[in-house]
């Protein structure tokens, strides 16, 4: 993992790029986020948070926050034959793919709306007995806010549980870029601002005790995404309608400079990727190295004080 140099004076460079999802913006991208993007992106973080949801009895009320395609608020019915889900997402193409999974159980067990969730959950307070809320954190412009909104909506006493990536995540990616721009000094100071906006666990923990949460504990569970090579990075759909938007936008208007530093990013990991020797791998291509990129998946438990 990369060592990331301290943040300079926010006056001094442009706001770091937001961490937005074009699957989310583009209403096209709804069945590609379901089949190649959730597998190895939204689900080990649901798993992570199905791990840490305590359990309920009867007809518990639930609510998924920003609850994309179903998952884990789904499952979680599974494991809770009485209860009743709301979930919510502000897109409308990624509900629409919900509701077709949800089937018979729409308007039984099961209740969909496109809401966006922010500045407020368009729900009364003290209304749910869990709370959950899988990479909401992450996709939220405040996320603090979202998350007080979370425990809001919590009855006295009831489970929020939610999920989100860590500071260090994608480190190896940004370690190489980082010394790609050593001598672009603007670029630079915008990598090192948008890297300091990623949360930490007392971060994290801040936005809590800031929510009027209790218990709070924060589980931290890495897991690895793995790519072939530099292509394969940079149009696999998780980076491409992921990151990838908040990493060209470190350059502004620059589009030579982008391509340029894009260009020598690739040859960095080509090189890792190809052994000392290339003709062992022309004879055997299996022999190439994948480039592996950390993900810092962390879940935040807590509950809303009695």
């Amino acid at each position: 993992m990369s060592t990331v140099s301290p943040p300079v004076a926010r006056s001094q460079v442009p706001p770091p790029p937001p961490q937005q999802n074009k699957f989310r913006r583009d209403p096209r991208l709804a069945s590609v986020y379901d089949s190649e993007i959730a597998p190895v992106w939204t689900q080990p973080f649901g798993k992570l948070l199905l791990g840490q949801v305590a359990p309920l009895v009867g007809k518990a009320t639930l609510l998924d926050v920003m609850c994309h395609t179903g998952y884990p608020g789904f499952q979680l019915l599974q494991r809770f034959p009485e209860a009743r889900l709301m979930a919510v997402d502000p897109s409308a193409a990624l509900i629409d793919v919900a509701r077709q999974k949800a089937g018979a159980l729409l308007s039984r067990r099961v209740f969909l709306r496109t809401e966006l969730g922010e500045p407020k959950l368009p729900f009364d307070e003290a209304v749910y007995d869990l709370v959950v809320s899988n990479l909401g954190l992450y996709d939220s412009a405040q996320p603090h806010l979202l998350l007080k909104e979370l425990g809001r909506v919590a009855k006295p006493g009831a489970q929020v549980v939610a999920t989100l990536p860590l500071r260090g995540t994608f480190a190896e990616l940004y370690s190489l870029l980082e010394a790609e721009l050593a001598e672009r000094d603007t670029v630079l100071a915008r990598l090192h601002s948008h890297l300091h906006s990623w949360p930490d666990v007392d971060t994290v923990r801040g936005w809590a005790r800031a929510a009027g949460l209790d218990e709070v504990e924060l589980v931290v569970a890495p897991f690895s995404l793995l790519f072939a090579g530099a292509l394969d990075l940079f149009f696999a759909p998780v980076i491409e309608f992921g990151p990838l938007s908040a990493w060209k936008a470190l350059f502004g208007d620059d589009l030579r400079d982008m391509q340029a530093v894009f260009s020598a990013l690739r040859d960095r990991i080509e090189r890792h990727c190809i052994p000392e020797d290339p003709e062992s791998v022309a004879l055997q291509p299996t022999l190439r190295r994948p480039f592996l990129l950390t993900v810092r998946a962390a879940c935040l438990r807590a509950r809303r004080p009695l």
